[in-house]
């Protein structure tokens, strides 16, 4: 995926998780709770839930979601386009996949993300479920096949401070094979971290969802990063010379194409230790690096 897609993609998740905070209560409180947009897109609550004493299984929830808000919850709209079907779902490695029809996909933008997360925010309460993955057959989103949402993406308000949301796409190797695939992820920072040193260390820990491997040792650890003009300077430890020589150049690519996701960051100037680093992996890392036209083979 190219920086400007994600940008697209990040603009309309970060503005409907902004626009998201919550009611203090966080769901599976008192009973379970099927999970709506506001009528009027509140900025204070763009989500909002009532209660649900129907059956705890992911069909019935589904099916009470499709049917609307209950006629007395005036302060709750349906947002999903009459007609929508679903078409199948399953639980495997405790994430929800859930198949709607097509017309599913007339939702786009920040509604689109409003209402997968009203179906995340749904069903994760049930026992099992961690996470949710939505599709549309035949017309689903780019990114849906391999993007999980997680309840605790959304803010909920009370809290006395607001983190800074920044959205970014973490670049992992494709089990199975030698090229990248992305996560797409939401960090939730205080202004006293630095954006570009979260993000790397995410991508150090690994991914998070099935299908990708990580590239990097895990003893790796981010001395330094800051942005100036458009360039990150990103200071590593010693183990990146812990990578064996032939998935060096992929390594690197992960982690270029990962910070140029950000918002601030069109090149990445690497160091090790400090110090600037030459050859490495049959790639110049003297210069800053700029994202592949298509990331490289990790081979």
């Amino acid at each position: 995926m190219k920086k400007t897609a994600v940008k697209l993609l990040s603009a309309a998740l970060a503005l409907a998780l902004t626009l998201g905070c919550a009611p203090a209560a966080a769901p599976g409180e008192e009973g379970l709770k099927l999970w709506f947009p506001t009528q009027g897109r509140q900025l204070a609550a763009a989500l909002d839930s009532c209660p649900y004493e129907g059956e705890a299984t992911v069909p019935a929830m589904l099916s009470a979601l499709l049917a609307g808000p209950p006629v007395e919850e005036t302060g709750l709209a349906g947002a999903i386009p009459p007609g929508t079907r679903v078409l199948s779902w399953s639980v495997e490695q405790r994430v929800a996949n859930v198949e709607m029809s097509a017309t599913y996909a007339e939702l786009v933008g920040v509604e689109l993300t409003l209402v997968d997360y009203c179906i995340t925010l749904t069903l994760a309460q049930l026992p099992g479920v961690d996470g949710v993955r939505v599709t549309a057959s035949g017309a689903g989103q780019s990114y849906r096949d391999r993007h999980v949402l997680y309840p605790g993406d959304v803010l909920f308000s009370g809290a006395e401070e607001v983190p800074v949301e920044v959205t970014a796409a973490l670049y992992f190797r494709r089990e199975g094979g030698n090229s990248l695939g992305f996560e797409l992820r939401v960090f939730r920072l205080t202004e006293d971290k630095v954006p570009a040193k979260a993000v790397l260390e995410a991508l150090i820990a690994g991914p998070q969802e099935a299908g990708l491997a990580p590239l990097l040792p895990s003893g790796l650890t981010v001395r330094s990063a800051w942005v100036d003009s458009g360039v990150c300077c990103a200071d590593l430890s010693a183990q990146l010379l812990e990578l064996p020589e032939e998935v060096r150049a992929a390594a690197i690519d992960s982690i270029v194409e990962t910070l140029c996701s950000l918002d601030t960051v069109d090149q990445v100037q690497l160091l090790m230790e400090g110090e600037a680093v030459g050859e490495f992996g049959g790639l110049d890392l003297s210069q800053p690096l700029q994202p592949s036209a298509e990331p490289r083979d990790g081979a």
